[in-house]
C-alpha cells in the first residue's frame, strides 16, 4: 500500500471483510465523511479548551471544518486527514494540570502519530514536531521531567518508523522525488483564493504551488481581524493569558511554514529569495518531502484555531459577542468557500469492459498487464484505459502493473520505450498491447487477438481458453 496513494490503515481494516463486502464496495466516501465529522469534533474540543459553552463549540468547530484547505484535497483522499493536526493542536492548547493528564496527553499523541502513519506520511511529517512541541511544553511546565518526555517522545518517533517499515516505505528505489522549490507555498497564500473563493480576487501564483495552497477564506480572515481588535479591546483580559502554553507549537509552525516556501521562495508567483545553499545538505529529506507547501497547513490551522479562541476567551463575559463574531464569521466562509470547485463535482469518465470473454483469464492468468505500461508523470498514461483495465484486474483478482505512484523505479522509465517486456513473455501474463507494439509481440511468437477493441496478447505456447478465444478475432 505505501507510496500508491491507498489508505493503508483503511485497506488492512477491510481486507478481512472483503468475502462479505460487494464486489463494487469502496471505503473513500465513508473516509471522507469521517475526516469532516472528526474536524468539527476537534475543532469544537479546542473552543472547549476556553469556552465549555456548546453554541461557541459548534460554530468553531463548523467554521474550521469549513476550510478552503480541505476541501481544495479531495483529489487526494489521504490528504484530508486536517483533523490530524486539529488534534495535536488541541494537545498542545488544552489544559494539563498534572503527571497523569501530561503522559495520556503523550499517549493521545502516539495514536494520532500511529494513524498519521499508516494514512499519509506527509501527516507524520507534521504531527511529529506538534508532538515535539509538546514534549518541550510539558517539560518546560514542569509536568513531566525532561528524560521522561524524551523516551516518550523518542518511543513515538520510533512507532512511526517502524510503521512505515511494516507498510513498505523503506522498500523500493528511494523516496525521492523532482519538485521541491515548485511544489511550495507563496507568501501570500493565505490571502489567495486561487479560484476557491467568491469576493477576494485571485492572486499570481507560480504554475506548481497549488500544493501549497493555503487560503483562509473570507470568514476566517475576518475573525482574525476581530481578534487582534479584541487584543487591544480587551486589554486587561489579554494579559491574563498563559502565552507560554501556545509558545512551543507556534515555534514549530513557523518553522514549517518556513519550510513550506522551499528554497525558491515567491511573493505573487516570482522569486524574491534563493535558499537553495541552506538546503543542499539537505536533499535527501527535501526530495522525499518535495511538496513542501502542504507544510503551511499547520499555520493555516494555528491561526484560524488562535482566532476563535482569543474571541472566545476575551469576550468570555459578555458570550453574546462570541456568539455574533463567529455567526457571521461562519456565514461569511460558507458563502466564500466554493465548494463546487471541488473534485467530488467533476465529472467522471468509466467505462467499465462488459465481454465475457475475459472471465476466461480467471484461473490460468495471475496478471494482466498493459504495455508498455502507463504510469502517470512517468509513462504515456490513458487514465480511462487504465481504470477500466485496473478494475477488470480487481474483479478478477489478477495483478496490474499499470496507475498513479507517488514514487516509481528509475528502471521503469525504460520499460516505457521497449518494445517487448524485459524477461521475454510471460506464461502467467495477459498482455494489453498498444496498436504499435503489436508486430514485436508477434514476432515473439505471441498469440495476439482483439477483446472488446483492445489488443491483446498470450505467450505463444498457451492453450487455454482465453487464448483459443483469441483466435476468433486473430491480428496477424
Amino acid at each position: 500500500m505505501a507510496l500508491t496513494d491507498g489508505n493503508p490503515w483503511l485497506a488492512l481494516l477491510f481486507k478481512p471483510l472483503s468475502p462479505l463486502l460487494p464486489v463494487d464496495f469502496q471505503y473513500t466516501g465513508p473516509w471522507l465523511a469521517l475526516c469532516y465529522a472528526l474536524m468539527g469534533y476537534f475543532g469544537a474540543r479546542l473552543v472547549e479548551t476556553v469556552s465549555p459553552r456548546p453554541v461557541p463549540m459548534v460554530l468553531g468547530g463548523t467554521l474550521l471544518a469549513l476550510s478552503p484547505v480541505m476541501a481544495a484535497r479531495f483529489g487526494h483522499p489521504t490528504l484530508c486527514a486536517h483533523w490530524l493536526l486539529l488534534a495535536l493542536l488541541w494537545l498542545n492548547l488544552r489544559d494539563i494540570p498534572d503527571a497523569r493528564t501530561a503522559t495520556r496527553s503523550l499517549g493521545l499523541a502516539a495514536l494520532f502519530n500511529a494513524i498519521a502513519s499508516g494514512t499519509h506520511p506527509y501527516w507524520v511529517g507534521m504531527l511529529m514536531p506538534l508532538t515535539l512541541a509538546l514534549g518541550v511544553r510539558l517539560a518546560w511546565s514542569r509536568k513531566l521531567g525532561p528524560a521522561r518526555v524524551a523516551a516518550l517522545c523518542g518511543g513515538i518517533a520510533a512507532l512511526d518508523v517502524g510503521l512505515f517499515a511494516l507498510f513498505g516505505y523503506f522498500g523500493g528505489g528511494g523516496l525521492g522525488a523532482e519538485g521541491f522549490g515548485e511544489f511550495s507555498a507563496d507568501l501570500a497564500t493565505l490571502v489567495n483564493p486561487m479560484g476557491w473563493g467568491r469576493l477576494l480576487p485571485d492572486l499570481p501564483a507560480a504554475p506548481r504551488q497549488g500544493e501549497g495552497f493555503g487560503y483562509l477564506g473570507a470568514g476566517a480572515l475576518l475573525l482574525v481581524v476581530v481578534a487582534c481588535v479584541s487584543l487591544f479591546a480587551r486589554m486587561r483580559e489579554a494579559r491574563t493569558l498563559d502565552w507560554r502554553r501556545v509558545l512551543p507549537a507556534a515555534v514549530v509552525v513557523l518553522l514549517m511554514a518556513v519550510y513550506a516556501l522551499s528554497s525558491r521562495v515567491t511573493w505573487l508567483g516570482q522569486p524574491v529569495a534563493d535558499l537553495g545553499s541552506l538546503y543542499a545538505p539537505l536533499v535527501k529529506a527535501t526530495n522525499a518531502f518535495r511538496a513542501s507547501g502542504r507544510f503551511v497547513w499547520p499555520l493555516h490551522y494555528l491561526l484560524v484555531v488562535g482566532a476563535v479562541l482569543l474571541v472566545a476567551r476575551l469576550w468570555r463575559g459578555v458570550p453574546a459577542v462570541t456568539v455574533a463574531a463567529l455567526t457571521v464569521a461562519l456565514a461569511l466562509q460558507a458563502y466564500d468557500v466554493r465548494e463546487d470547485k471541488s473534485a467530488l463535482f467533476k465529472p467522471v469518465r468509466f467505462h467499465r469492459l462488459t465481454s465475457a470473454d475475459w472471465d476466461a483469464l480467471k484461473g490460468p492468468y495471475q496478471h494482466l498487464a498493459l504495455f508498455p505500461p502507463h504510469v502517470q508523470w512517468v509513462c504515456r498514461y490513458d487514465e480511462p484505459l487504465v481504470n477500466a483495465l485496473a478494475y477488470q484486474a480487481y474483479r478478477l483478482k489478477l495483478t496490474f502493473n499499470s496507475g498513479y505512484a507517488s514514487r516509481t523505479p528509475e528502471a521503469l522509465a525504460a520499460e516505457c520505450r521497449a518494445r517487448l517486456p524485459s524477461g521475454g513473455l510471460d506464461a502467467s501474463t495477459a498482455y494489453v498491447v498498444l496498436p504499435q507494439h503489436v508486430r514485436p509481440f508477434l514476432d515473439a511468437g505471441a498469440r495476439c487477438g482483439v477483446v472488446e477493441d483492445l489488443p491483446v496478447c498470450v505467450a505463444g505456447g498457451n492453450t487455454d481458453a482465453f487464448a483459443q478465444g483469441l483466435a476468433r478475432q486473430p491480428l496477424h
